[in-house]
């Protein structure tokens, strides 16, 4: 017979055979398993709480779930024939066992011991399980910390455990080599040492900078830090952490470089200047020259061209700047001006580099393409006395404001003529353009009797009116197609562009108003403004019969018939139909002086014209004597002559626009020493040339200025008077 104190003894050995098998319902099973064996239970359940939730547990009971076990539960915690517990504390769960006998006080005693290795066995798992999540949480973390590099390394140098950062910067293969990443991190010397410290004395090291050449070979800075990690008092191995601040030292890089230097420029800014002059003060360096420099019409340009193109002028000057003297600090403190501080320098080493900058400007301007560098310069110098740099600074600004009203006053600088003549430089057909339309403006202009102030105004927007065309890419301009779409938008306001530069420039801004309007239409429909009859301008008017003329010319090889049908049908819609008629009864008078047939001639033609047009007209400015009207009859003699030659010669190719071939010399003094041929001449000029119905008389026209009229047209009288002023050369 087993008795009572041995069959205890094999109820708590099979009480602490429990354990936790994986999961809470083979963990009940083997209670119910021993609790039936051992105290001959009949119904058994375990209630389990774990993160907010309940989980049931029963055995015996049938389908009673949910309220009615709790319901039992809580009435059976005081009956004799059945057990309750709670199980640790806080409650992990609750345990109910159920018979039909009551249970004695000795197997009560066996329940608890075996409700508490039940409750041990819970609180294990449950601290495994969070150990588990932690770990896991950990892990996480540690592998994917942003910009955190973090490795585990022993005595030999080889990392143990290791994360993503780590691995990206040193390498894996580095890492688990001995001392293979070692030599990585800079200055190596210093490193090693402090790592030698680390593990004598076990001291977490304080954070510190140092830079790692990556794998990839760029150089990366760090913040590092190392941790011992101790086992029985002994450094077993080293934690090392180190967060990337690269970025953050780039940016601290740029915070830095915009204290003192300027952005656009590369220059040092008027922040870096003043702090410049306040310490060559406090150490009384001396003598201290200072030069200033301002860029000449950079308001006309960013007004005129854009803010961009001023910002490359502004970069030009820097750079011309920094060439000139490659060994001082140059410095942007202001929008259009620079400094240069030269330290030990007298005020004659200022002025030969004042002399040498300016030589510079002038060759750069000679190569510029579009906008010329034009630049005022300053010279202040200290002395050896106790005057201050700051003087020298106020002494050298005020010299350079003196440059500049001299450069102003004497129209060196002059951004309308300046782009004109790179435009023309560019675009040899944009000059031809020109001269053309300033011939035809000049014989519309004479026609209509405008006065000599009126004719030089003329002269000049005929010349310039397609500047604003300067602004344009050269693409643009060197198509023989109009452009379209949106190129074709664009194109349509140089007149916008060319009154812009116009205002802005000295010579041109007598006509800003007039290059605005010279596409406008006599009846509203033009642009940019919609202006319609007188409201625009007379020379505007003038200067769009000529424009127009010279395009159907150059462009399409009208004849002289075809041009002038064209601008009758034009007149009262895009022309005034006033200077229209005008200029149809010269044109008419003229012929294929002004309007040749079409066709293609060659530069000698095209020189020759040029210089009888010359000729043939006197100049304004020669005052009316005997001599000059001897002279200008003469002319007008070969004026008969080279349309008498075109009449007979038009199979001839001749580029429109252009007189003809001409093969007589036309100097005056070879003119003088010919036989007079006064009969031939009247021969000649016998043999009229039909051209739209009309016929040229010559020697009417050399009746007209023989009288000394001033006349070169004949015009039916009534319509209108031709002014007395005679015709300005082409140039």
């Amino acid at each position: 017979m087993i008795n009572h104190h041995s069959r205890e003894l094999a109820f708590l050995y099979e009480i602490s055979s429990l354990h936790w098998p994986g999961s809470p319902a083979e963990l009940f099973d083997q209670v119910v398993e021993k609790a039936v064996r051992l105290f001959a239970i009949e119904r058994a359940a375990l209630v389990l709480y774990e993160e907010g939730k309940t989980a049931w547990h029963t055995w015996g009971f049938g389908r009673r779930r949910g309220k009615t076990l709790q319901n039992l539960l809580e009435t059976a915690r005081e009956a004799k024939k059945t057990y309750f517990r709670e199980l640790g504390r806080p409650p992990l769960g609750r345990l109910y066992l159920e018979r039909e006998e009551c249970f004695a006080e000795n197997e009560r005693r066996l329940l608890d011991v075996m409700s508490g290795r039940l409750a041990n066995i819970l609180q294990l798992q449950r601290w495994e399980a969070q150990s588990q999540k932690l770990r896991e949480r950990f892990e996480q973390i540690f592998q994917n910390m942003p910009g955190v590099g973090a490795f585990f390394f022993d005595r030999a140098g080889r990392a143990l455990h290791s994360n993503r950062e780590a691995q990206k910067i040193f390498g894996r293969e580095l890492l688990h080599r001995s001392n293979g990443w070692l030599s990585l991190i800079q200055p190596a010397v210093d490193f090693q040492k402090l790592l030698a410290r680390t593990w004598k004395t076990g001291r977490v090291t304080e954070p510190g900078e140092w830079r790692i050449k990556t794998a990839r070979g760029d150089r990366r800075w760090t913040l590092l830090t190392l941790v011992p990690v101790k086992q029985d008092g002994k450094v077993v191995e080293v934690f090392c952490m180190f967060l990337d601040l690269t970025e953050r030292k780039q940016m601290e890089e740029e915070l830095r470089r915009l204290s003192i230097f300027d952005s656009l420029t590369g220059l040092y800014n008027r922040n870096y200047f003043e702090q410049t002059i306040r310490l060559l003060d406090e150490k009384g360096i001396r003598p201290v020259t200072v030069l200033i420099c301002d860029l000449d019409g950079l308001k006309a340009v960013n007004d005129c061209l854009g803010h961009r193109q001023g910002d490359d002028l502004l970069q030009k000057a820097a750079a011309l700047i920094q060439k000139v003297f490659p060994g001082e600090k140059a410095f942007r403190i202001g929008g259009d001006e620079f400094a240069v501080i030269m330290p030990a320098k007298n005020r004659e080493a200022g002025q030969k580099a004042r002399l040498a900058l300016l030589q510079s400007s002038a060759a750069d301007r000679a190569k510029s393409r579009l906008v010329p560098l034009h630049i005022s310069v300053g010279v202040g110098s200290t002395g050896t006395g106790a005057r201050s740099v700051y003087e020298a600074y106020k002494q050298a600004d005020d010299q350079m404001y003196r440059d500049k009203s001299r450069h102003y006053a004497s129209g060196k600088y002059d951004l309308g003529r300046c782009l004109l003549s790179n435009l023309f430089r560019l675009h040899p057909g944009l000059k031809r353009h020109s001269l053309r339309v300033k011939e035809l403006a000049e014989l519309l202009g004479k026609a209509a009797g405008l006065s000599a102030d009126q004719m030089k105004q003329l002269l000049l927007l005929a010349e310039a009116h397609d500047v604003g065309k300067a602004v344009f890419p050269a693409r643009l301009l060197r198509r023989r197609e109009p452009p379209a779409g949106k190129e074709g938008e664009e194109i349509r306001r140089h007149c916008e562009a060319g009154w812009r530069i116009a205002k802005n420039s000295p010579s041109l801004a007598p006509v800003a108003d007039m290059i605005l309007q010279h596409h406008e239409w006599w009846n509203g429909q033009g642009h940019p403004q919609g202006l319609k009859g007188e409201e625009i301008h007379l020379l505007s008017r003038i200067l769009a019969i000529a424009d127009a003329c010279e395009h159907m010319t150059s462009r399409r090889g009208m004849s002289a018939g075809e041009i002038l049908t064209e601008l009758a049908q034009s007149a009262g819609s895009r022309f005034d139909p006033r200077l229209t008629d005008i200029f149809i009864a010269a044109g008419r008078k003229l012929g294929d002086v002004f309007f040749p047939a079409g066709g293609n001639g060659d530069e000698t033609v095209k020189k020759d014209r040029r210089r009888i047009r010359s000729e043939v007209f006197l100049p304004p400015s020669q005052p009316a004597s005997a001599e000059n009207e001897e002279y200008i009859q003469h002319k007008s003699e070969q004026v008969d002559k080279i349309k008498e030659y075109s009449q007979r010669h038009q199979h001839r190719a001749v580029r429109p626009g252009v007189f003809g071939p001409l093969k007589i010399k036309r100097r005056h003094q070879a003119e003088q020493q010919r036989p007079a041929d006064t009969d031939g001449q009247s021969e000649r000029t016998e043999k009229p040339a039909e051209e739209d119905g009309q016929q040229h008389q010559p020697e009417q026209n050399q009746q007209s200025d023989k009288q000394g009229s001033g006349q070169y047209i004949q015009v039916p009288p009534g319509q209108h008077t031709v002014g007395a002023e005679r015709c300005e050369h082409g140039k």
